[in-house]
């Protein structure tokens, strides 16, 4: 039997990757719907509406294939899972708790529809056997605070915010009434 992987829980890694995946679907979808010829405002629409929800899925909620209920979970390897070879895989970034894909699309719309203009050149991505070499992020470059993408900044969880106001028997805060995203502080430190 191959050795484990090594699994890891690193919160700005799996952020990084979880933002280039989400870019990479809002161009895929934005190609085809472009290929079909439909209008830059309904892409733009379609795009936003379709990924919210694909990820609002793989973020909260589960499925039932044959009967038995199963969670989906995205996570990222160092190294190609082929089938025709035994399985070894090197490292996997799972999920960090913190980080919510749902979260992320509206920044990523308007990155993609408004900063690149649709190019969907800046995003890498490429078939097995094609990879290019790795590189280097500076880690030590400080990030800058931004208001939390899931409260807007107001550090109050969902059950105070647009529940009942009432954060006793709250799942998601544990009663504290914080965004459990931000620890309640209403800022968020990604790049």
């Amino acid at each position: 039997m191959p050795d484990q992987p090594e699994l890891q829980q690193d919160e700005d890694a799996y952020w990084r990757s979880c933002k280039e995946f989400v870019r990479l679907i809002i161009a895929e979808l934005n190609c085809s719907l472009k290929a079909n010829r439909v209008s830059l405002k309904k892409r733009r629409q379609i795009c936003t509406t379709f990924t919210f929800s694909l990820c609002n899925f793989l973020d909260h909620q589960w499925m039932k294939p044959s009967g038995r209920t199963q969670y989906p979970l995205l996570c990222f390897a160092k190294t190609y899972f082929d089938i025709d070879v035994p399985l070894e895989l090197s490292q996997i970034n799972f999920p960090h708790k913190s980080v919510e894909l749902h979260a992320m699309v509206g920044d990523e719309i308007n990155w993609f529809f408004n900063e690149i203009g649709e190019d969907g050149a800046a995003i890498a991505t490429g078939d097995v056997g094609s990879e290019t070499a790795d590189v280097e992020i500076d880690e030590a470059v400080e990030l800058l605070p931004q208001p939390c993408p899931t409260c807007t900044g107001t550090g109050q969880c969902f059950c105070i915010r647009k529940g009942g106001g009432d954060s006793t028997n709250c799942a998601r805060c544990g009663g504290s009434g914080h965004c459990k995203h931000c620890a309640g502080s209403g800022e968020w430190r990604h790049p």
